[in-house]
């Protein structure tokens, strides 16, 4: 016969709020660990329904004094699971809970670089006012404002400028802001990049700037022309 616990994980992965309720009233421990893979199997029950997107069952854990910082043997804190499924309601509630907003994934990403990758805009905002530091870099130089821009987030990209993100800063590959938004034909936030200093001269390892990035953008002409009025040259 399942335990408590087992069936604890099995119910939150279900997403059966009241099942959840009466085990833990139950005594059902809210940090144990356990899941329906083998790769799950190291995870806290919160980390679980932080991935599946259960708010009610998130509250109800930390109800239960759930650890929410916790981590798992990769160093996942529910946190990190929850930002990177874009559980944008269980980032907030975790983040009012005294969630950790510091450590870092495997691939060197904070919380802020991941919100902003997932455009979320008012979190990003939150994130920076509680101390997140705005040009922290993950293990190939990505900083939040070129994750931001290199997956089209013209309104995180605005924000993060105006908590003063460095506008220049590039990856390990040579990349910049300017030169991804060019790579994508994005005129809103090359626009805005540029009214903010962002420089058209840098070449990355390829020897490849945001002009030469321009023409071979799907909007490539517009691009160019923005480039060229603001001083780029072949």
């Amino acid at each position: 016969m399942a335990s408590l616990n087992e069936n604890l994980i099995r119910m939150i992965v279900k997403g059966d709020t009241a099942a959840v309720e009466s085990l833990l009233a139950q005594g059902a421990d809210p940090n144990t660990t356990g899941g329906v893979t083998a790769v799950g199997a190291s995870n806290t029950a919160l980390m679980w329904a932080a991935t599946e997107g259960y708010l009610e069952i998130v509250e109800l854990l930390l109800a239960h004094n759930a650890d929410v910082n916790t981590k798992n043997p990769a160093g996942y804190t529910p946190l990190m699971f929850a930002a990177e499924c874009d559980r944008r309601n269980i980032v907030s509630l975790l983040l009012d809970h005294g969630a950790n907003i510091s450590d870092r994934n495997s691939y060197e990403e904070t919380i802020l670089m991941t919100m902003a990758r997932r455009g979320q805009t008012d979190i990003v905002q939150r994130l920076v006012k509680m101390g997140a530091e705005v040009d922290a870099v993950n293990k190939i130089g990505d900083t939040a404002l070129y994750l931001a821009t290199d997956n089209g987030h013209t309104y995180t990209v605005k924000a993060l400028i105006e908590l003063g993100a460095t506008v220049n800063t590039a990856n390990l590959g040579g990349w910049t802001p300017l030169m991804m938004a060019s790579a994508r034909g994005d005129l809103e936030t090359m626009t805005l990049l540029l009214a903010n200093g962002a420089d058209f001269r840098p070449q990355n390892r390829w020897g490849a700037t945001a002009l030469s990035e321009a023409r071979n953008s799907f909007r490539s002409a517009q691009a160019v022309e923005l480039l060229i009025q603001a001083g780029a040259t072949e």
